[in-house]
């Protein structure tokens, strides 16, 4: 279960008390999500009832959660379905909840697909197009943690302490990759949501009402984000693309932005880019020895595991398999 730190009835009580939005009828921990601790807590406001999230942050700083906030209530005043951030009674979005930062955010109706169709990905393609037009029009700035710099300097620390093969193959795409990347002139640039899986994306009644978890988000290539999504939600059980989700995920983004010449180039670099990003960072939290993590909280805070192979399998497939044009 993916709660690091227990509240118990008179913590949510008080936490309560900061805000307007009724008296505590219950809360129940989330399960889903690796970083953070989440609670469902549901309230009661003049006879009626409402759900909210609880987010307590266990890693990340309290000084870069503003950018967060700002981003979510941005995308939110562009009309799409993204967790508002509740203020308490003087305005306040941020507080500290056994010495952590924590913010309630509205919960949505709806629940995660497991059996993605062309239906979904078409929706998902527009809806982070629209993302990505109002992230490019934002002032707010965040550098991407787990950009190019950090994976250039996680595979060089991760070389001894893998095993020989996956060494090698690490070495070698990271090589490729970059090569390829040197080689495009410009890519267009703007906030990003950068974990847009399934997982992140509420669906009711087979239509999106929420894309949450956006403590990923950065400035970054937008390329970069629509493969990160195409690699989960266009993906076959033999890790290949599934052609006609991909197309379908792809040709609706485009409707709302069109890709540049660019970006079409770079397109099977960047599938393997998001792969070889994913890869990195799971094995970071899978096998990383704790004398070696740099960030002390990796070691306590990563209960909820999931597989490192599958990323790298994942980007070996992207490298020997054809992928599907952009458009």
């Amino acid at each position: 279960m993916s709660v690091y730190t227990h509240l118990n009835v008179q913590d949510i009580h008080f936490l309560l008390a900061q805000y307007d939005i009724g008296e505590l009828v219950s809360f129940t921990g989330i399960e889903d999500g690796v970083e953070n601790t989440n609670y469902f807590v549901k309230v009661q406001k003049q006879g009626v009832e409402q759900k909210y999230v609880l987010t307590l942050f266990e890693y990340l700083p309290e000084a870069a959660l503003p950018f967060f906030i700002d981003f979510t209530d941005e995308l939110d005043r562009g009309g799409l379905p993204v967790p508002n951030p509740v203020r308490n009674q003087q305005g306040n979005a941020l507080h500290q909840v056994k010495e952590k930062p924590a913010l309630i955010a509205s919960c949505f109706k709806g629940g995660h697909i497991k059996e993605l169709d062309i239906h979904h990905c078409q929706q998902i393609g527009q809806l982070l197009a629209k993302i990505h037009l109002i992230g490019q029009s934002s002032s707010l700035q965040q550098e991407n943690q787990r950009g190019i710099h950090w994976l250039n300097d996680q595979q060089q620390r991760l070389q001894s302490l893998l095993k020989q093969e996956d060494a090698d193959c690490m070495k070698q795409q990271w090589l490729s990759i970059t090569e390829a990347l040197n080689q495009v002139q410009e890519l267009p640039e703007g906030l990003i949501h950068g974990d847009l899986f399934h997982d992140n994306v509420l669906f009711d009644d087979d239509r999106i009402t929420g894309v949450i978890d956006f403590y990923n988000a950065c400035h970054d290539w937008l390329i970069y984000d629509l493969a990160v999504t195409a690699n989960d939600w266009c993906l076959n059980p033999d890790l290949t693309l599934d052609p006609l989700r991909c197309q379908a995920l792809t040709m609706a983004y485009a409707s709302i932005r069109p890709f540049t010449p660019e970006e079409q180039h770079i397109w099977p670099t960047m599938l393997r880019l998001a792969a070889f990003r994913f890869w990195v960072s799971r094995i970071i939290t899978f096998i990383h020895p704790e004398e070696e993590v740099d960030n002390q909280h990796e070691q306590s805070l990563v209960r909820n595991f999931k597989d490192p192979d599958e990323f790298r399998d994942i980007l070996m497939n992207r490298v020997h398999s054809n992928i599907p044009n952009l458009v």
